[in-house]
């Protein structure tokens, strides 16, 4: 089997038991993504005519970010950051590789010590952990190597402590177990299956709040001859009314050997609505969208347009344009992005500010998003000491 490689943008760069039962997912919906069925994509207009945003070294107002600081000898071969955030507690993941233990932290605001409420069992990983209300979600998986990789979704209750099953599978060892996003109390994820060299690809939404599981949409990719002919859904971005995925379509019609296309679609939950594109070609890195706008970002470069026209409204250029933008998250008129593993920033949607969330440093993670909060954190590498300083945004 050729080999496919999905970019986790979830899980945490370098800087970068109880009670079980399963879920059942409700029947898989027919697909309704085929190209006939897609809406057009919108026509982007050249960037050589928008207006480039500046960055200038202008500050959020103090008190815009809440400082937690840790300091543990267990994360001295680690690193931590907010995964999880609420009025009074903050949640985050971290492995301990020598020892080959993952597990789960929990500590109050406002102190500066933690609670260790979870151990992964038979020396597994645990990934993007998320969090919805009462209870923590995330990825758990063995760490070696198996010719056949088996994965779980599992969820604690904060007050009980009670961890169980939401969903479980397997991979072949070429494919990536689930990563977990969540918005809108929704929680989303990319369950592959593999027989026979056809991958099936099933884009998942549960509603914990309602108990209920959903296939939103389902695509095979064909392995079996000397051309690949299907499309193979990488990562999703979750939204309010639905979900971002960038997937990679490959056409056996093709006249050349393996010809893909990269895709941003938007295949919203309800299932009355046809699923849109909203960009086609390589290099993106990062994505996200809601009603009025959508974002992307590319190597040294995010881009801003306007959802339903395909004008683009803002671009940002980085720094240094060898290094990336990620993570954006639109809350509000205000749009939250790293830069590279030094920064983070936010841009005002209408004016077109650009503010420095936090200053420049190493190593700043990922911006990862909590009900009514962004968090990120930052640790030293060179120290080596176990410190790090959890940040917490809190949004209007």
């Amino acid at each position: 089997m050729k080999k496919y490689i999905s970019t986790s943008l979830l899980i945490i760069l370098i800087f970068t038991a109880g009670t079980i039962y399963v879920l059942k997912s409700s029947e898989p919906q027919p697909s309704n993504n085929s190209k006939d069925n897609m809406e057009a994509m919108p026509v982007y207009e050249d960037e050589d005519n928008v207006n480039k945003n500046e960055i200038k070294s202008e500050s959020a107002p103090v008190g815009s970010v809440q400082n937690y600081e840790l300091k543990n000898n267990e994360f001295i071969s680690t690193f931590i950051t907010a995964s999880y955030i609420n009025d009074t507690l903050i949640a985050f993941e971290y492995d301990q590789s020598e020892a080959e233990q993952s597990s789960i932290g929990l500590m109050n605001r406002g102190e500066k010590t933690f609670n260790k409420i979870y151990d992964a069992p038979n020396k597994k990983i645990i990934n993007s952990l998320v969090g919805v209300k009462d209870n923590l979600y995330w990825v758990e998986y063995n760490r070696s190597n198996e010719k056949k990789k088996e994965w779980e979704i599992k969820t604690l209750h904060l007050d009980t402590k009670q961890v169980k099953v939401v969903d479980q599978g397997y991979l072949d060892l070429e494919l990536q177990p689930p990563v977990l996003r969540m918005e809108d109390n929704k929680v989303t994820w990319i369950k592959k299956t593999i027989e026979d060299k056809i991958i099936t690809s099933s884009l998942i939404v549960f509603d914990p709040i309602k108990g209920k599981m959903d296939t939103i949409a389902s695509e095979q990719l064909n392995d079996q001859m000397d051309q690949r002919d299907g499309i193979f859904m990488v990562l999703q971005r979750p939204l309010k009314e639905g979900i971002l995925v960038q997937q990679t379509s490959f056409n056996k019609e093709s006249a050349s050997i393996d010809e893909k296309q990269i895709e941003i679609v938007y295949y919203p939950y309800d299932f009355n609505e046809k699923p849109e594109i909203l960009k086609e070609g390589t290099g993106v890195v990062d994505f996200t969208a809601d009603d009025k706008w959508f974002v992307w970002t590319e190597i040294g470069k995010l881009y801003v347009a306007d959802k339903n026209s395909g004008e683009i409204k803002h671009i940002i250029e980085a720094q240094d344009k060898d290094l990336t933008l990620d993570t954006p998250f639109i809350r509000g008129n205000k749009l939250y992005y790293r830069y590279s593993m030094y920064q983070i920033f936010s841009l005002d949607l209408e004016s077109g500010k650009v503010l420095e969330i936090s200053s420049h440093q190493l190593t700043t993670s990922k911006l990862f998003n909590s009900e009514s909060y962004l968090g990120f954190s930052v640790m030293d590498p060179l120290k080596y000491e176990g410190e790090a300083q959890l940040n917490v945004i809190e949004l209007n």
